[in-house]
């Protein structure tokens, strides 16, 4: 056999069984890392509250009832009158598992109202609360005084609710009399949460 042949085959059964030695000499352990993820849950659910209809009888009437599953509450005044108080709140629970935050109110109804922002009321039986006026065109039909309780909210995050919290808006619609007889008026108030943590968006 040619010598530069069995120089060749002599090299690789060196490597071979160098290769071989070193596998079958050294100690080996492996780690296994197994992991789960489970994420949380982000639920809020509205409810209502009437303290009172302020009245001589009892001829105006409030109904109102939550879908759960459609995030609704449903509210609903009947046979409404000048000089009618309607003084009550609305409450979201956090039935979720992380914390949540009103970013946004948003709000419309017929072409003819008009939601007016007169600022803080600084005194009175309503001091600290928001005041609306609530105009038909141009005429004034409704004050409605607003105030906003979070519970759990902080000087950077004001309107944060916490898991199995409660935040609540309170309020007080006193009817004028430039209230229209026999007429319709149709709102909805949408409230807008998100999980805490992105608000402020983030950075990254």
């Amino acid at each position: 056999m040619d010598t530069k042949k069995i120089a060749a085959i002599f090299a690789l059964l060196v490597i071979a069984l160098g290769v071989a030695g070193f596998a079958y000499a050294h100690w080996e352990k492996i780690i296994y890392v197994n992991g789960t993820i489970k994420t949380g849950t982000f639920e809020v659910i509205p409810s209502f509250h009437l303290d009172e209809l302020v009245q001589d009888k009892p001829v105006a009437t409030l109904d109102w009832d939550v879908d759960v599953e459609e995030n609704t509450l449903n509210i609903s005044l009947d046979n409404v009158y000048p000089c009618l108080w309607v003084i009550g709140y609305i409450d979201f629970e956090n039935t979720g598992t992380i914390p949540v935050h009103m970013v946004n109110i948003e709000t419309d109804g017929n072409d003819s109202l008009n939601l007016v922002n007169m600022g803080i009321i600084e005194e009175g039986d309503y001091e600290n609360y928001t005041d609306y006026e609530v105009y038909n065109g141009t005429t004034l039909i409704a004050n409605l005084y607003v105030y906003y309780r979070f519970p759990d909210g902080t000087q950077s995050d004001p309107y944060q609710i916490d898991p199995k919290d409660t935040a609540y808006i309170f309020f007080a619609l006193h009817f004028k009399e430039g209230l229209p007889q026999n007429t319709e008026f149709w709102f909805w108030l949408h409230f807008m949460f998100w999980n805490w943590n992105e608000w402020p968006a983030p950075i990254a």
